[in-house]
């Protein structure tokens, strides 16, 4: 379903209202916010005991004025999160009323890649960009990046589901692997857990002999450099966006896992990472740098986009704009333009003078081309798609992936208050403090090859949060889990508290592809993810649980009883459990998306039979267009993929304007 921007702001303003009514009534009548959030049944209220109402004890009024000034300040803070302006305007009405002109730029996806290439490119006044939209403004939620996981199966979300495969996923629902994207400015930065890595120089070493030898690891250091001092350049009367990135706040509570986590690796002779700026390398850091800001989400789809989007008359935006369709000259050599749907209901043609860039993320890119003609001829002609270029579009597929371990507490830990504590979200919203602005995440890289001394890892570990057994079903529900898989683990917890550790593949070898379901655009597209698929995979994630193991022994971990739990599976049961056989088994139950899908328009050399797109992003066989996202990605980087993908497009918006440059001249 998608909605009109008004009927967003209402929603959300309605949605904040509800809740700090809640939160009113529960600091007042000492109830739990947390009881309301999962659903426990809380203590009755009545009348008697909402604010402003008749008390069982006399008061002389300056108590409610405190409550009233409580509310007061937090509906506050809580309009300043929700700004209108804070976001680009919508055109959508004015290209109704009026028509749409011809631009030199129509860009598909207002992501993170469409983002900084629509900011970028507009900070030339003689280019004029339109950017569309599927999506509207992100909703509060997306602001609090601690509730992020709560935009997941909303409207804001692209909800896919992969093709059964039986080497993973098979502990999910419908034993098929969950494939959310973000539907809204930002994307999935929008809705992503904000973290900011720009993956190593061995990634980059590996792209220039697939032939890609105009991307180097000091070029893109160079450009990082750029996006994050880029306002330190602008004139004042010139914003120019930038990367917003700090550190995630840590709590006082946070310094035991910390310290646990940290010292239980360099017991194994993993060394402490102070910064990660200069890639990913072996080693432990809670350090992590993120696009975030006093507690609230940074995404360039704000620090980019809504910075600069209402001062520039060249850059308009088009929201809740599915594109549909690329259009094509009369013999089909150059793309023209762009159809979408507005609004679900309204059919629009935006004309190009330059070039169609498409930004729409690594599964609706690949899915627009072929819904154009663009892609292998056997996906095409089966749906009554005409051909215009036969290209591998929607190959090479391929995402981290991540299996989660869970260890058991016989000592138990400092535990941070719930973020649905009053408490909680009083800090957050008068403060930006607290559990909701904080991280609880330690990461590791490690390099789980006996036979390599190389700095450069394969493997990336989280260990993440303390789930109190039995109480917070929330990451499970978070994960698809199986009900049975789910009940399974509480009772073998045994009401213990637990350490979760997500192992994710930085060099997978297996790929998948993605094809069309249907000739229509909003069908749901075809995902085969083929997870795990080869030995080299599976083989790397048996060295991952060994290493877990290895830190269950350090004297770190002893000193708090730490162990594996062992997660009933009735298939793998019946194997003896710790043997090679009995992991490769909980592999297939249990290794899913990491949602950093790449590859599926890749780049390459113009030799290059398997490449979608040249070293400047422009597709083969076809004029003016080019795609600019993380499905140019010939292999995926080691680390979250939001932070190369700002730079691959930062390089992009160089690379265009050059060109564009050099045909007005």
């Amino acid at each position: 379903m998608i909605f009109s921007a008004t009927f967003s702001q209402c929603r959300l303003c309605i949605l904040a209202v509800l809740l700090l009514v809640i939160v009113v009534i529960a600091v007042v009548a000492s109830t739990t916010l947390a009881s309301v959030i999962s659903g426990d049944s809380p203590p009755t209220v009545t009348n008697d005991t909402l604010p402003g109402s008749s008390c069982a004890s006399s008061a002389v009024g300056s108590a409610e004025a405190l409550v009233g000034s409580l509310f007061t300040a937090i509906n506050a803070a809580k309009c300043e999160m929700t700004r209108a302006d804070q976001w680009p305007a919508d055109f959508a009405e004015e290209a109704l009323n009026n028509g749409l002109r011809e631009y030199d730029f129509v860009i598909v996806g207002a992501g993170t890649a469409g983002s900084v290439v629509a900011s970028r490119l507009t900070e030339n006044p003689r280019i004029r960009v339109l950017l569309l939209e599927a999506g509207d403004d992100p909703p509060i939620e997306s602001e609090i990046f601690t509730l992020s996981s709560s935009l997941h199966r909303s409207s804001y979300a692209w909800t896919d589901y992969a093709e059964t495969n039986p080497n993973c996923c098979q502990g999910m629902r419908m034993g098929r692997c969950y494939w959310p994207r973000g539907k809204m400015l930002g994307g999935s930065g929008s809705m992503s857990g904000n973290i900011f890595l720009l993956g190593n120089q061995q990634d980059f070493d590996r792209w220039r002999q697939l032939g890609c030898d105009q991307w180097s690891w000091e070029e893109m250091q160079l450009l990082y450099e750029k996006a994050t001092t880029a306002s330190m350049h602008a004139a004042s009367v010139k914003p120019v966006g930038e990367l917003v990135l700090n550190y995630f706040e840590h709590l006082a509570e946070h310094n035991d896992l910390t310290r646990l986590v940290l010292n239980a690796s360099s017991e194994l002779g993993l060394r402490y990472i102070p910064d990660l700026a200069e890639g990913t390398r072996v080693g432990y850091t809670e350090a992590i740098p993120a696009n975030i800001k006093s507690g609230r989400r940074m995404s360039v789809a704000k620090s980019y986009l809504g910075e600069v989007a209402r001062t520039r008359p060249n850059l308009q935006i088009i929201k809740n704009a599915l594109a549909t369709k690329i259009l094509f000259s009369s013999d089909n050599s150059r793309a023209v333009g762009v159809e979408f749907l507005l609004r679900g209901r309204h059919q629009l043609k935006a004309l190009v003078r330059s070039e169609v860039l498409v930004a729409a993320g690594a599964i609706n890119s690949p899915k627009l081309l072929l819904q154009s003609g663009i892609g292998p001829g056997e996906n095409l002609i089966e749906l009554g798609i005409p051909q215009l270029a036969d290209l591998p579009v929607g190959h090479n597929l391929h995402d981290h992936g991540m299996l989660p371990l869970l260890l058991s507490f016989e000592r138990e830990i400092a535990v941070s208050q719930s973020v649905g504590d009053p408490q909680s979200v009083a800090d957050y919203f008068l403060r930006q403090s607290g559990p909701l602005a904080a991280s609880i995440s330690i990461m590791g890289f490690i390099n789980t090859n006996a036979s390599s001394s190389s700095q450069f890892p394969d493997l990336h570990l989280v260990s993440h949060t303390i789930v109190p057994a039995g109480t917070d079903r929330n990451t499970f529900e978070f994960l698809q889990l199986r009900d049975e898989i789910v009940d399974g683990i509480s009772r073998a917890a045994n009401n213990r508290s637990l350490l979760q550790i997500y192992g994710s593949l930085l060099r997978p070898q297996s790929r998948g592809r993605m094809r069309l379901r249907s000739a229509d655009p909003q069908a749901h597209p075809l995902i085969y993810n083929n997870y795990a698929s080869e030995r080299a995979d599976q083989l790397t994630l048996l060295r991952y649980v060994r290493f877990v193991q290895r830190m269950c022994a350090t004297r770190a971990f002893r000193n708090y009883g730490l162990q594996m739990l062992h997660v009933p599976i009735e298939e793998c049961d019946k194997l003896a459990y710790d043997s090679d056989a009995y992991w490769l088994c909980y592999v297939k139950y249990l290794y899913i998306g990491a949602w950093h899908p790449v590859g599926t328009c890749r780049m390459g050399a113009d030799t290059d039979s398997n490449a979608v797109v040249d070293q400047r992003l422009r597709v083969r066989g076809v004029n003016g267009l080019r795609v600019v996202d993380a499905s140019i990605m010939p292999e995926i980087t080691s680390g979250n993929t939001n932070g190369p993908t700002t730079i691959i497009a930062e390089k992009a918006a160089i690379v265009i304007e050059e060109d564009w440059n050099e045909k007005v001249a």
